[in-house]
């Protein structure tokens, strides 16, 4: 199981063998709360020291805390570890039955952890346990190879997903600014109007201009909303394997798409609005919407 935030994951493992399977530096008291608790968790000490996640899930040493990305799972925070393996330093350890419950899975798990004497032997050991008859199809690999990999799928994902993106936005722009020169455009008899009440060429265009900004920016920062709004509501999370990476939207990229959209709506209604409003004033009041 994984959950937003930085990279974090979410391991089982069982409570009364910790010591067995993991090396860890952590208190006698947490180990304890650890081990009596049903929820009991224990976080890696880099995830429970980053400033973010804390403001993003609200943990406190002694404390229940949620993760959305779970229906709301509950876990009571009952200390931090420090381990040796550094891939462990940004997970969050439970126990294995509270998990496979709330998972609905009791008795099945998508990893398996298994202790070497040494990491020299780690080919050897997978070797032999990809020999072995199961009734499922096993593939073992190190924990940082693990990791490793889901880096790389998550990154092919992102570079094809640029490429689409890239291609919708450019549809995108291509017919917001021919929307909005259309808009323009049948609205000649309208610059006719203001041309015979006394207006310049030169108001008539920046009236025209700053209609199709102001609609532009107000059409940006609706869809920047939309996009803060899916975001929350996926606990700002992309998930690659049973890892999770964080999904955010940066002000300056909020800023920047804004602005892109008003740019757009300029390029679209400027021309047309110059157009409109050279055209003589009995021809454009004339014109039929």
């Amino acid at each position: 199981m994984s959950s937003g935030g930085g990279l974090v994951k979410i391991a089982g493992i069982d409570k009364g063998r910790i010591a067995e399977f993991l090396d860890i530096e952590v208190s006698e008291e947490a180990l304890r709360e650890f081990r009596e608790r049903r929820n009991g968790a224990l976080l890696g000490v880099d995830i429970a020291n980053d400033r973010d996640m804390r403001q993003r899930f609200v943990w406190e040493a002694g404390k229940e805390f949620a993760i959305a990305d779970f229906g709301g799972l509950t876990m009571f925070m009952a200390g931090v570890f420090t381990p040796r393996d550094p891939t462990l330093r940004s997970v969050i350890l439970a126990g294995d039955v509270f998990l496979e419950e709330v998972d609905d899975r009791r008795g099945e798990g998508n990893q398996i952890l298994v202790k070497i004497a040494h990491r020299d032997e780690a080919p050897r050991v997978a070797k032999a346990i990809d020999s072995m008859d199961f009734p499922v199809k096993l593939q073992t690999s190190t924990q940082q190879a693990a990791l490793d990999q889901a880096v790389a799928d998550l990154d092919e994902m992102l570079r094809y997903a640029a490429h689409v993106i890239a291609a919708v936005a450019l549809v995108i722009f291509v017919g917001l600014a021919n929307a909005t020169s259309m808009a323009v455009r049948e609205r000649v008899r309208e610059v006719g109007m203001l041309r015979s009440l006394g207006f310049r060429r030169r108001k008539v265009v920046g009236l025209v201009a700053a209609e199709t900004l102001l609609l532009s920016l107000a059409g940006g920062l609706l869809g920047c909303g939309g996009a803060w709004a899916l975001i929350a509501a996926s606990g700002g999370t992309l998930h690659s394997g049973s890892y999770a990476f964080p999904v955010e939207l940066p002000a300056w990229l909020a800023g920047a798409a804004v602005l892109a959209a008003g740019f757009v709506g300029l390029l679209g209604g400027l021309p047309a609005g110059v157009r409109a409003s050279r055209r003589p004033i009995v021809a454009a009041l004339r014109s039929v919407d």
